[in-house]
C-alpha cells in the first residue's frame, strides 16, 4: 500500500510540475518521502490503510485512463518529464514492441545502431506495412498521431519511402526533442493535440496511431480526426492495449467513421516483446533514472512483473491492431 501511495504522489507530482521545478522535487525527495510514511503509518495504525489504498488505485485508473483533460494534462506532462531525464538520443521509441513466434523474435533486418530498440521498430513496421502485406509506401503522405521520440515514424521514412511525413505529439519536450534529432528532408514534426490536428482536410494517405490513443482524453473526438484529415481511400493504421471488457465500446466508436479492413490480436507477440527486451528496459530505468522515481517507471515500463505484463499474460488487457478504411461520406 505504502509503495503504491507512493508511486501515485510521485506520478500526479512529477507530471503537474515544469522540468525546472523537478530537480527541486528529486532534491526534495526524502523530506515528503518521509513525510508519507509517517502518513502510512498513522493510517495503518487506524485500521484504514487499505481503504486509502483502495481509493488511491481508483484515483490513478481514472486520472491516467479514464478522465478527460486530466488525462491528457496528466499524460503530456509525464511524458515532458521523460524527455528531461532521458536526453539520450539512444532512447527513440515509446512502445512495448512485437516479436515473431521464433528463438530470437526477430521479424526484420536493422541497421546496427537500430539493434537496441529492434522490437518495438518491429511493431512499426508490422502496422505501417499494413500486417506486413505493403512493401513500401511511395508516393503517399503519412502522418503519426503521438509520434513520441520520433524514432518509429523516422524508421518508417528510411525504410518504406513515403512522399513526406509528419509527427504530431503533445508534448513540446518531444516534439524538440524529434527536431534536434532527425534531419531528414521529408519528415517534420509538431506539438499539436490529437483531438484537434493542425491538418487539412482530406490530405492524408495513412495515419499511424501507435500505443498512444489510452493518453486520449476523447476517444470519439479523437478518431473523428482521423476521419477528417484522411482522403477518401485513406487508411488508419491503429494499435493500443485495451481493458478487454472495454473492447466493444472502443470498436463501437471505430465503426462510427470507419470499416475494419483487418484486425488482430497481438498481445503474444507483444508480451513475447515483453520478455525478449526485459533487461535493456529494466537496465535503461536502473541507469537513466533517479532513485525517488524507478519504482514508478518498472511500473510503466512493461518488464516482465509490471503491472501492464501481468495484464497482458492473463488478458484482462489485450493488445489490439487494426487496419481501418475511412467511411465512404
Amino acid at each position: 500500500m505504502l509503495e503504491f501511495c507512493l508511486w501515485l504522489v510521485i506520478v500526479v507530482i512529477i507530471t503537474t510540475v515544469s522540468v525546472i521545478a523537478l530537480p527541486i522535487l528529486i532534491i526534495t525527495s526524502p523530506l515528503w518521502a518521509s513525510t508519507l510514511l509517517v502518513i502510512y503509518l498513522l493510517l495503518k495504525a487506524l485500521g484504514l490503510s487499505s481503504i486509502v489504498s483502495n481509493k488511491c488505485s481508483q484515483i490513478y485508473d481514472w486520472l491516467f485512463f479514464k478522465s478527460d483533460k486530466p488525462r491528457k494534462f496528466l499524460w503530456r506532462n509525464f511524458y515532458n518529464a521523460l524527455c528531461y531525464m532521458f536526453p539520450q538520443e539512444e532512447w527513440k521509441t515509446m512502445n512495448y514492441g512485437y516479436a515473431v513466434s521464433s528463438e530470437t523474435g526477430h521479424m526484420i533486418v536493422l541497421a546496427k545502431e537500430e539493434e537496441s530498440e529492434r522490437f518495438s521498430y518491429q511493431l512499426y513496421h508490422f502496422m505501417a506495412t499494413g500486417f506486413k502485406k505493403t512493401g513500401n509506401l511511395q508516393g503517399q503522405i503519412i502522418v503519426e498521431v503521438g509520434s513520441g521520440r520520433g524514432g518509429g515514424l523516422a524508421y518508417v521514412v528510411r525504410n518504406l519511402k513515403p512522399l513526406s511525413a509528419l509527427g504530431v505529439d503533445y508534448s513540446k519536450q518531444q516534439v524538440e526533442f524529434c527536431k534536434r534529432t532527425y534531419t531528414y528532408p521529408n519528415i517534420s514534426f509538431v506539438e499539436g493535440d490529437a483531438e484537434n490536428l493542425p491538418i487539412k482536410d482530406d490530405s492524408v494517405d495513412m495515419v499511424l496511431n501507435v500505443e498512444s490513443c489510452h493518453c486520449y482524453g476523447n476517444f470519439k473526438k479523437f478518431v473523428g480526426e482521423i476521419s477528417r484529415v484522411l482522403k477518401s481511400d485513406g487508411r488508419f493504421m491503429l494499435t493500443d492495449f485495451i481493458v478487454a471488457d472495454r473492447v466493444p465500446a472502443f470498436e463501437a466508436v471505430l465503426k462510427e467513421f470507419f470499416d475494419i479492413s483487418e484486425k488482430k490480436d497481438i498481445t503474444q507477440n507483444v508480451l513475447l516483446s515483453l520478455k525478449f527486451d526485459s533487461d535493456r528496459r529494466m537496465n535503461l530505468i536502473q541507469n537513466r533514472t533517479p532513485i525517488c522515481c524507478r519504482k514508478l517507471l518498472k511500473r510503466f515500463s512493461g518488464s516482465e512483473g509490471s503491472n501492464i505484463y501481468i495484464e497482458l499474460e492473463s488478458r484482462s488487457s489485450l493488445y489490439l491492431a487494426y487496419n481501418l478504411v475511412k467511411k465512404s461520406s
